[in-house]
């Protein structure tokens, strides 16, 4: 049957604005005296003549009077659009899931199925009260909505259209209760006796009945006889709000009898537990097309849609139960589920056709980064009422899930770090579960863990000591209990870069200023650091390899004694040009760290035009600060979770540290010198005191208190201002002692980069998720050590081979445009595996051919490897059904959310008649220029015949 069906009807019109017998006798009488005239004159004009005027003027006035009467063809045409059923089913891997046993929900779905061979004597009256809800849910949409109309002086047939489509509604869970008092058992619990009662009395009552006399008034366009029926809606629809709620209670009951029953009689219930969800949909659908689709069809479409990760329209109820009986059979199933690409489907059918309803049959966990959230676009989803049939346990099934796994990126060798897992534990009450730190597959420490609760969340902590240098790889292991969903997720892997267990550092300042007095003592007490200080004001002292020399290093050699060089608020003149240019060389090829302190004096703003300017990375912000604000330390999104910052042993705990610190230690004056150049990373932002900002807030990027930039292969580490000793304040040296020392860690953490001189390689980590992106950086310098900079335009010249297993790939390098002599290559969508990364073309070729014979290293292959970590689906492992969402989506819709035996009574409660429109085209006939010469004609013709023949 065609969509739309369109009949027209053509016929003419005369339109004019007189009585029809008065203009009948005006007619006669115009005709009268024409002839009248004309019979005087029979005579004179003669007997032929006299018939010619007379034929002439008898024209002229019918053709006149056929313009008075204003005749109009009239075409009247109208379309009927049939109003279409949309089912939308999930397809998802989570629909392979069987739920446990023993929930109410199971009988619903039986009972609405295929097969129902149900017994048990409560199954009917469920079913019915069910409806019931269904029906009064819609009875109290229709009510407020018509009370809404009335408010804003909508038109009076919509509120009385509505009214009625409630009043039906009512008459219906009339019937309904009616019907569950017939099919109950004889002995009845007098909790549902109490229950019943109570609905008869609020549904049978006195105010129903009469509105439902005030909905056929309305019906007839007759004005009610009762005063003040428009103020009585609001306390009508309240009525019906409240029987909802005693119907819930009442539903409520059946099915705690239907669940004692089936412990009595287990076979019973154990008929259909089996089937995953996909199933119980297949069949349910299979059950309402016998019974109901087939009979709707032929007054409206029905639609099938299937979703997973994207909508795909299906061709009938066989094609879609087809699909849902494959999900068995397929390992590659969707492991993502987009509700919102659903009902944008739903809403694009909607354009083409009317959609009366749209019943989603889904456990509605939507887990896809889609564009837009699912109750985003059903907000925009006009007049499509959205009913959600939800499917599977709202709570989560048997498992331990490892969610995540913390620890320090950076530690010192001998370190004792603290491995903190983060364990989700359901449906294990009562029981013991172990958790393993495994180093190399051998366990090395474990904790057993007693479960209190079905549903929990746990912290375990492990305190290892790291004592090899380089990269240390700790796993974390749940050893599997009986009867979880899936074993998947008990397992994590985590990776500390362990650094020498000694610190070489100089710290430098023009005068003794509180963070300089407390770095020193700092320093003095590790016994991890070997200090060598440099203070010029109110007198040198130097001390270790600075007391001989009475001054800073002049060479890279001399730099290259220390590991961290710390310069505060230094003058020129005592960090001359010769140092400056070794220093920074240090930086670039020896890997140095340098960290800045700013000052009032010197520092870094004294430094301009000289070459320290070239690695500072910040530049004066654009308005001096006002005089006397305060401010607030502030941690970045970079920073949250970068090792420097660590400053507690977990990252929880970092964070709250983090917090209390922006709480009580303001910074009283910060350096005007602390915008970020494009090259540097801010960690810790300047805010003012009392404004936190949000994370994406850009004025975070703008001010900043602590950031840092790559030179050549070290790094320079900024501070906008000496008061990191505030750390101290309210709780000791702890704080402050574990931010140095965690600074420091990161400062000379080993480089996770592998090469020679002229060639590095190096990734941003070695274990990454299925999800994260891998950043792959090559370095190029020459002989001297100076960067090599080439417009690279193809592969063949430079890029980065990747090869896991047989399979191999080629990823061009783009050049780092604000890192001269860094190539980078951002790879997304990796599969899991381990791979291997070497870089090729002919640039890598001639570097190698400009080394020296001696240089053998130049010769070796540049390999650096990473491990793409497998992802677990949250598909997969959170199966719940996400009743709130369910509900969100049908009530910003105007739908409900429905179990599977209520889908019927919205299909009879919802108009399924086409959408008729009608059209009228009127086209005038009388408005044309021939009938009025016509007219003239006639008139000019007598004019001419009498002036040639000399009549008057």
């Amino acid at each position: 049957m065609n969509l739309t069906e369109t009949s027209a009807n053509e016929y003419l019109s005369y339109e004019h604005p007189f009585n029809s017998g008065l203009l009948l006798l005006l007619g006669v009488g115009c005709l009268g005296i024409l002839l009248w005239t004309l019979y005087r004159e029979r005579n004179i004009l003669g007997r032929a003549t006299t018939g010619l005027f007379s034929v002439l003027r008898l024209g002229a006035l019918c053709v006149a009077f056929w313009m008075l009467l204003a005749p109009t063809s009239v075409v009247e045409q109208s379309t009927s659009t049939r109003k279409a059923i949309v089912f939308v089913t999930d397809s998802s891997a989570s629909m392979k899931t069987v739920d446990p046993p023993g929930l109410s929900d199971d009988w619903r779905w039986a009972m609405s199925g295929s097969d129902d061979d149900t017994q048990q004597p409560y199954a009917e009256p469920l079913k019915l009260t069910d409806r019931s809800l269904a029906a009064i849910g819609f009875a109290t949409q229709q009510m407020t909505l018509a009370v809404t109309e009335l408010d804003q002086h909508g038109a009076e047939t919509s509120v009385a259209e509505r009214l009625k489509l409630a009043n039906q509604s009512i008459v219906r869970v009339r019937t309904h209760l009616e019907n569950i008092r017939g099919s109950l058992p004889a002995s009845v619990d007098s909790e549902v006796d109490s229950s019943l009662r109570r609905l008869v009395l609020m549904i049978d009552s006195p105010e129903f009945d009469a509105f439902s006399e005030l909905t056929k008034m309305l019906e007839r366009n007759r004005t009610p006889n009762q005063a003040g029926w428009r103020e009585s809606l609001p306390d009508l629809a309240e009525r019906l709000v409240t029987a909802r709620r005693v119907l819930h209670e009442l539903a409520g009951q059946f099915e705690r009898a239907i669940g004692d029953q089936s412990q009595n009689a287990p076979s019973q219930s154990t008929a259909f537990t089996d089937r995953t969800r996909g199933d119980r949909v297949a069949k349910f659908l299979t059950g309402l097309e016998q019974s109901k689709l087939n009979a709707i069809s032929e007054v409206a479409d029905i639609r099938w849609i299937s979703f997973d990760d994207a909508a795909t329209a299906m061709t009938s109820v066989a094609d879609t139960n087809e699909r849902l009986a494959s999900l068995t059979d397929q390992e590659n199933s969707a492991k993502t589920t987009d509700v919102g690409a659903a009902l944008q489907f739903v809403d694009q059918l909607h354009r083409d056709q009317p959609i009366a309803a749209a019943f989603v049959l889904s456990d509605v966990a939507h887990n896809h980064a889609h564009e837009r959230e699912p109750t985003e676009v059903a907000a925009q989803m006009d007049s499509t009422p959205v009913y959600v049939i939800p499917i599977g346990n709202d709570s989560r099934l048997r498992d331990i899930d490892l969610i995540s796994v913390s620890a320090p990126a950076v530690a010192m060798r001998n370190d004792d770090v603290v491995i903190e897992a983060h364990l989700g534990i359901y449906q294990c009450k009562g029981e013991r579960c172990s958790v393993q730190l495994l180093q190399s597959g051998e366990v090395i420490d474990f904790r057993n863990v007693l479960i209190d609760s079905d549903a929990e969340t746990r912290s375990v902590q492990f305190q290892q000591r790291v004592a090899e240098i380089g990269s240390a790889s700790f796993q974390i292991a749940i050893q599997p209990l009986d009867g979880e969903m899936t074993t998947d997720n008990n397992f994590d892997e985590i990776e500390i870069n362990v650094t020498r267990s000694d610190i070489k550092v100089l710290l430098a300042d023009e005068m003794p200023r509180w963070e300089y007095r407390y770095l020193a003592q700092l320093f003095r007490r590790d016994p991890k650091i070997e200090l060598d200080e440099l203070l010029f004001r109110p007198r040198l002292i130097a001390t270790g390899h600075r007391q001989e020399a009475g001054g800073f290093p002049v060479t890279v050699e001399e730099w290259n004694r220390y590991d961290v060089v710390i310069l505060g608020d230094l003058p020129v003149e005592h960090l001359p040009v010769a140092s400056q240019t070794s220093l920074l060389q240090y930086m670039r090829t020896r890997g140095g760290t340098v960290i800045t302190i700013a000052g009032d004096h010197a520092m870094p703003q004294a430094y301009v035009d000289h070459p320290l300017e070239e690695a500072i990375p910040v530049r004066p912000i654009d308005q001096p600060d006002d005089a006397g604000q305060q401010y607030s330390f502030q941690v970045t999104e970079q920073g949250r979770s970068h090792a420097a910052l660590m400053i507690a042993e977990t990252e929880l705990a970092t964070n709250n540290a983090w917090a209390f610190v922006n709480q009580f230690s303001p910074l009283h004056s910060v350096s005007n010198w602390r915008a970020p150049v494009p090259t540097a990373q801010s960690l810790i932002a300047v805010v003012p005191r009392g404004e936190p900002l949000a994370m994406n807030d850009p004025a975070l990027k703008q001010s900043s208190f602590l950031c840092w930039q790559p030179v050549g292969r070290g790094r320079i580490i900024y501070l906008s201002g000496p008061d990191t000793y505030r750390l101290r304040f309210l709780r000791g040296d702890t704080l402050h002692y574990r931010f140095w020392g965690q600074l420091m860690r990161w400062a000379i953490a080993s480089d996770l980069s592998s090469g020679n001189q002229s060639v590095r390689l190096r990734t941003a980590k070695t274990l990454y998720e299925t999800d994260q992106s891998v950043d792959i950086d090559v370095e190029l310098l020459d002989a001297d050590g100076q960067p090599v900079i080439r417009d690279v335009t193809d592969t063949d010249t430079l890029s980065v081979r990747l090869s896991v297993g047989e399979d191999v790939r080629t990823i061009p390098l783009v050049m780092d445009d604000e890192r001269p002599g860094h190539y980078r290559a951002d790879v997304r969508e990796l599969a899991p595996g381990v791979y291997q990364a070497k870089p090729e073309g002919s640039l890598i070729d001639e570097l190698t051919a400009m080394g020296s014979d001696d240089d053998q290293s130049l010769n070796e292959e540049v390999i650096t490897t990473f491990t793409v970590q497998a992802d677990l689906p949250t598909e997969l492992v959170d199966t719940r059904s996400n009743l709130v969402l369910a509900d969100q989506i049908a009530t910003v819709t105007g739908g409900q959310v429905l179990p599977p035996t209520a889908v019927e009574e919205v299909l009879e409660l919802t108009d399924l008649e086409p959408v008729v429109t009608h059209s009228v085209q009127r086209q005038p006939l009388w408005q044309r220029w021939r009938y009025l010469w016509l007219v003239l004609g006639c008139l000019q013709v007598e004019w001419i015949i009498r002036k040639s023949r000399g009549l008057s």
